[in-house]
């Protein structure tokens, strides 16, 4: 804007000039080809005068012209650099004498001016500007603009085209009107000014209209300006919905030229049906700008704003989502900075607060300290297509993949180059089903390391630890996660992750004692290469669907009398209580190694062996299941009473076989017996409830574990 000012007033001098040098001659018209010759010599540029100049004597010293036009400097294209159609002035003569510039009404119409910079970024008007420094410098002379006065400035019919070949912007200012009253040091002063712009990059086409009261004090290089009203209508590609009204507004700017600053109150916009107010203070106004102030918006309509600037309304799980949004912030800016060190908003029922600051031009550096209360993140999610879930055909996974998409899981070039230091804390938080009490989630990354933790959590009357970091300075991004799950209910859990109520019940808790680490910048790669150990535990659990004593009791004679020895008594319950599960993952290449499972209920026992191909999701597994005399679920006697029943377990962990050679010693009926133990235990594991018949498509009881934490990341 100071920039346009400058050339501005430098072109209206010029056409000034002109006017009085020719008014102090007898027959100006006889020295038009005279004064242009001289232009020639020493701009290089031509001048043309298109009519011809009409002189007034008294009382004031007046000029009107006709056409006048001045061309581009060499080595720009032939286009004027700027031309008038007509223009009026007059000055004062008395004044003179006493060192004061006393004009009358400037008129212009038609008024263009063609800025442009070439491929090397050398400006047209640079020859007429001068040196920046003598731009920025006073002048010597006893002359001084704070004892200017203007009757009034009316440009009528102007336009402005700046062309920058150098970085591709192209603008179009048209139809711009202008009506300025009187201007007198520390006299207010009202505008208004209208036009067109036209951008070929960003795409757009605004009407605009600016109005306000201007009170300059040159002396005192202080002014200030009241009252501004600036409007946009604006269509086009790159405007938000395709078009837009814009309303800003500022009750009071007050500029100091000697200290730099201004200062801005009673700030105003609107747009899309939001509002705000606010104000500012900007500093070191020549090198930088600095600027700081606050914002609010009160409330608005979050779906009403999507809908006006995308068309639609947002896809959300719920649509009342978004109906009561509002904000309030400070802010600070400037070169390679932004600041807001603090700020609140609210999201329906949901708050926030927090600060954040981004430093650096090329390098970014984010630092951040965000705190939500009382988000319920599903709500905002995008809704469940389920129909179209259901209905798509299920790809299969090609033999040694994993199914997953080849994108990167990583960032890494942006990781790179990210400096982050911040903190996001939460009580009542809701994400993917998961609901914590409280959450603490610590993120730093600089240098191609982002580490997450330690992440701290309450959730379903148990605790969460965990660390995660994600290295990508080698070939190919490292993973190292550690976690401790701790008493954690897994019917609530289950039932969250699961979107229904899970008939699961235990206290889990999963604890890696050496960190699993993987590499790879995919879900396969990350898969086949994951390595570590991963202790379980589930205790006083209860999983559905089969009551292993009375399936086992009606198995066979030998069952029965097992069952018999060892005193129990099957109820009508068709569910399952355990005790006790134990064991450890040791995971290798992707492939999880299980040979220390403990599995404890009431009259039962079961240990195991095997592993599970975490890529391919394949499944071999050995289960031995024991009838014993106690009724304890943990601790108790594990003698045996004569029925041993070892179980294979294969194919995919979701899609379990079961087999075994011991139907002759125990019938059909132990083995159904033992597939439900074996899927509970797979069950409270998982998650999920499947049918125990061999070979038979399972049959989804509750919700599976797996398949939550899959969904949730």
């Amino acid at each position: 804007m100071r920039l346009l000012v400058l050339i501005g007033g430098a072109i209206a001098a010029f056409f000034v000039l002109a006017a009085v040098l020719f008014a102090v001659m007898v027959d100006p018209n006889k020295y038009k080809n005279d004064f242009a010759t001289l232009v020639k010599q020493t701009t290089g540029r031509e001048l043309v005068f298109e009519g011809d100049v009409k002189l007034d004597f008294f009382p004031r010293l007046g000029i009107e012209t006709g056409g006048m036009r001045l061309s581009n400097p060499p080595g720009f294209d032939d286009k004027p650099f700027s031309r008038v159609d007509s223009a009026s002035v007059s000055i004062k003569f008395l004044p003179l004498f006493s060192g004061r510039v006393e004009v009358g009404k400037v008129a212009l119409d038609g008024l263009q001016l063609h800025l442009s910079k070439d491929e090397e970024g050398r400006a047209s008007w640079a020859d007429i500007l001068g040196p920046e420094e003598s731009v920025a410098s006073e002048p010597s002379s006893g002359w001084s603009l704070g004892k200017l006065r203007l009757d009034g400035v009316h440009i009528t019919n102007a336009s402005l085209l700046w062309d920058d070949r150098l970085l591709g912007e192209r603008y179009a200012v048209t139809g711009l009107n202008l009506e300025m009253k009187a201007i007198r040091p520390g006299s207010p002063s009202d505008f208004t000014a209208s036009f067109q712009l036209e951008s070929a990059k960003p795409k757009l086409n605004a009407s605009t209209v600016f109005s306000g009261t201007a009170t300059l004090n040159a002396t005192e290089n202080r002014h200030v300006f009241s009252d501004l009203k600036l409007g946009v209508s604006a269509t086009g590609q790159d405007v938000p919905g395709g078009k837009g009204v814009f309303e800003l507004g500022l009750a009071e700017l007050k500029v100091d030229e000697d200290k730099q600053t201004a200062t801005g109150v009673g700030l105003t916009f609107s747009a899309y049906g939001a509002k705000g107010a606010g104000q500012f203070v900007a500093t070191n106004l020549k090198d930088g700008p600095d600027v700081k102030g606050r914002l609010d918006v009160p409330d608005f309509n979050g779906r009403e704003l999507s809908a006006a600037l995308t068309g639609k309304a947002p896809d959300t799980a719920d649509a009342e989502a978004y109906q009561h949004i509002t904000a309030a912030l400070e802010f600070k800016t400037g070169t390679g900075y932004t600041e807001i060190p603090n700020f609140t908003a609210n999201f329906d029922d949901a708050h926030v607060e927090g600060r954040f600051r981004v430093t650096g031009l090329e390098k970014k550096a984010y630092s951040f300290n965000i705190r939500v209360t009382g988000l319920d993140a599903d709500r905002f999610l995008p809704a469940k297509k389920q129909a179209e879930a259901a209905s798509a055909p299920a790809k299969a996974a090609a033999p040694g993949e994993s199914g997953s998409q080849p994108d990167d899981v990583f960032p890494v070039k942006t990781l790179r180059e990210t400096k982050i230091d911040g903190k996001i804390t939460a009580e009542r938080l809701k994400i993917k089903g998961l609901r914590f009490t409280s959450l603490t989630l610590p993120v730093m990354c600089q240098d191609g390391i982002l580490d997450l933790g330690q992440v701290e959590a309450k959730l379903y009357d148990g605790t969460l630890k965990a660390f995660l970091r994600v290295d990508v300075q080698g070939d190919r991004p490292a993973v190292t996660l550690q976690a401790l799950l701790s008493g954690v209910q897994q019917k609530p859990l289950f039932s969250d992750l699961a979107g229904k109520e899970s008939q699961f019940a235990g206290t889990m808790t999963l604890d890696t004692v050496s960190p699993l680490v993987c590499q790879g910048n995919t879900m396969h790669a990350l898969k086949r290469s994951l390595s570590g150990r991963v202790r379980f535990s589930v205790r006083d659990g209860v999983f559905p669907g089969v009551n292993i004593l009375g399936v086992v009791q009606g198995s066979g004679k030998k069952a029965q009398d097992a069952v018999s020895s060892a005193g129990a008594e099957a109820g009508a319950e068709k569910s399952t209580k355990f005790g006790s599960i134990d064991g450890t993952a040791a995971i290798n290449a992707g492939v999880a190694s299980i040979n220390d499972l403990d599995f404890k209920a009431p009259f039962l026992r079961a240990d195991g062996r095997g592993t599970v191909d975490i890529p391919s999701k394949q499944t071999d597994y050995t289960l031995h299941v024991r009838v014993v005399p106690s009724a304890e679920g943990q601790g108790g006697s594990s003698g045996l009473l004569g029925l041993v029943v070892p179980l294979r377990i294969t194919g995919p962990y979701d899609n379990l076989s079961f087999g075994t050679d011991y139907l002759r010693t125990i019938g059909k009926g132990a083995l159904d017996a033992v597939g439900g133990v074996v899927q509970g235990i797979g069950n409270v594991l998982t998650g999920g409830g499947r049918s125990s018949h061999q070979g038979g498509t399972p049959e989804t009881k509750s919700g599976n574990l797996l398949d939550g934490v899959r969904k949730l990341f």
